[in-house]
C-alpha cells in the first residue's frame, strides 16, 4: 500500500478512488485488511470513512423539512468535531462530506437532494445585529413574507395550519403542507405571542425567531428557537413536544417553561414552571447519555463552551417569566446584563463612559411598558449613574459627586 495513506484524514479516504472502489466494488480488499491490520492506530477514521462512502449508495427520497432543518443546524457541529486541526477545507467538498455524516448518524436518507437541489424553504440564521431593524415578520411555509407592524403581535393558526389570525383582526388563507416549516422573526423592539396548530402557545422576546411547521404529524413535535420564549405546550401524551435549541434538546409532553437561547450569551437557560421536561445534548457523540429531568421550579443552566449542565431547585419562576407581562425584574444582577435587556425590548443602543461601574450589582423591578426614558429615570435611582437619549442611543456617564464651594 501507498505510504501517503498513512497521513490520510477521514475525508482524505472519502475522497481516494482505490479507497471508494474498496468501499464499493471490494477491489484489493486484501491489500486494505492487511494496510488496517498493520496500523490499528488508523482503525477507527478507515470504519468512519467507510460508512460515509457507503452512504453515497442510497438513491434520493424526499425529506421532510424537519430534518432538513436538522441537517442545516448540524453542519457546524459536524466541522467543529472532525475538522479542529484542518486549516483549509474546499467548501463544495465539505459540504457534501458534511451532509452524508450528518446523514448516517440522524436521519439515513439521502443527501444529494438537499445539497444539489433547490430547496423552496430556506432556513437564515437570525444574528443580534440582523434583528435589530425592520418590523417582527411571518415567513410562511410557501416563502411569502407577512409584516407584522404592531410592537406587540398576536398570531393564531387554526388547527390544519391553513389560516391563520392577525391580532384578532384578520385572518389570512395560507397553503399548509404537513410538516412545512414556517418561521415568525421578532427583532429588537418587538414582541409577538402565537398559538401554534396544535394549540401550544409561544411568547417570544425581542430579538428571537422561532421555526416550526404550520402542521404537525409524526412522532414528534418539534419547534426551533433563537433567542428567548415562553412556552405553553398543549398536552398530547402520544405526540411529545420538542424545542431544538442549538446543543439542546428540550422535550415535553404539556407543561409550561421559559427557555432564553440568544446566540450571544454563552448559557442556556431553561426554567421549568410545570409539569415535567427532558434535556439532551443533541451532539450526536452524546446519542446514548442519560437524560436530564427537571421539576418545576428548577432552572437548568447550559454551559455552550464546557458543554455542561448546572440545575438550581426552588427558584422563583416569576422572576424569569414576567416579561411575558411586560415586567423585568433583576436580583443582585450587573449593571451591564440590565443593560444588554432593555437593549433587545427598547431596540437602542447604550454607550458608556469608562467611569461606570457596569458590573456593579443592582435590584429591582422595571415596568417596559413605560417610555424608556421614564426606565432609565428609575435605574439612575438604583445606581450611580447619569443618561442622555439621543434617538437611538442612551449615553450612560457616572455620576459625579461635586464638592462643595468654599
Amino acid at each position: 500500500m501507498d505510504k501517503k495513506y498513512l497521513k490520510y484524514s477521514i475525508e482524505d479516504f472519502t475522497q481516494d478512488i482505490k479507497f471508494i472502489n474498496w468501499v464499493h466494488k471490494g477491489d484489493g480488499h486484501k491489500d486494505w485488511e492487511d494496510f488496517i491490520n498493520q496500523n490499528p492506530i488508523m482503525s477507527k477514521d478507515i470504519k468512519l470513512a467507510r460508512k460515509i462512502v457507503s452512504a453515497l449508495r442510497f438513491s434520493p427520497e424526499d425529506i421532510d423539512e424537519v430534518d432538513t432543518y436538522e441537517i442545516y443546524k448540524n453542519i457546524d457541529l459536524f466541522y467543529n468535531i472532525c475538522h479542529k486541526s484542518k486549516r483549509t477545507v474546499r467548501i463544495r467538498r465539505f459540504l457534501r462530506y458534511a451532509a452524508l455524516f450528518v446523514m448516517i448518524f440522524s436521519i439515513g436518507a439521502a443527501i444529494p437532494y438537499l445539497y444539489f437541489t433547490h430547496s423552496k424553504v430556506h432556513f437564515s440564521e437570525i444574528t443580534d445585529s440582523s434583528l435589530r431593524i425592520g418590523d417582527a415578520k411571518l415567513i410562511t411555509a410557501s416563502g411569502h413574507e407577512l409584516l407584522l407592524t404592531n410592537s406587540q403581535s398576536d398570531l393564531r393558526f387554526n388547527k390544519s395550519g391553513d389560516q391563520l389570525e392577525i391580532d384578532q383582526d384578520s385572518i389570512i388563507s395560507l397553503d399548509s403542507e404537513i410538516n412545512q416549516m414556517a418561521e415568525l422573526v421578532v427583532p429588537y423592539g418587538k414582541r409577538s405571542k402565537i398559538q401554534l396548530s396544535d394549540g401550544t402557545n409561544v411568547w417570544l422576546n425581542a430579538g428571537s425567531s422561532l421555526v416550526f411547521p404550520q402542521k404537525f404529524k409524526g412522532k414528534e413535535r418539534k419547534v426551533f428557537l433563537k433567542g428567548e420564549a415562553y412556552f405553553e405546550v398543549s398536552k398530547n401524551k402520544d405526540i411529545p413536544f420538542v424545542v431544538g435549541a442549538d446543543q439542546m434538546n428540550i422535550n415535553v409532553h404539556g407543561t409550561k417553561f421559559n427557555v432564553n437561547n440568544y446566540e450571544s450569551e454563552n448559557n442556556l437557560e431553561v426554567v421549568l414552571v410545570e409539569g415535567v421536561v427532558g434535556l439532551k445534548e443533541t451532539n450526536f457523540l452524546n446519542l446514548f447519555s442519560k437524560e436530564i429531568v427537571m421539576s418545576p421550579n428548577q432552572k437548568a443552566v447550559y454551559n455552550k463552551t464546557d458543554k455542561l449542565t448546572n440545575i438550581e431547585s426552588n427558584i422563583d419562576v416569576n422572576y424569569y417569566t414576567s416579561w411575558t407581562n411586560g415586567l423585568l425584574e433583576f436580583n443582585k444582577e450587573s449593571i451591564i446584563t440590565v443593560f444588554d435587556k432593555l437593549s433587545r425590548f427598547y431596540n437602542v443602543q447604550f454607550i458608556t463612559d469608562d467611569q461606570v461601574e457596569i458590573y456593579k450589582k443592582i435590584s429591582g423591578k422595571l415596568d417596559l411598558k413605560e417610555s424608556l426614558e421614564v426606565v432609565m429615570i428609575v435605574i439612575s435611582d438604583a445606581a450611580p449613574i447619569t443618561f442622555r437619549i439621543n434617538e437611538e442611543k442612551v449615553f450612560v456617564n457616572s455620576k459625579t459627586n461635586l464638592l462643595p464651594m468654599r
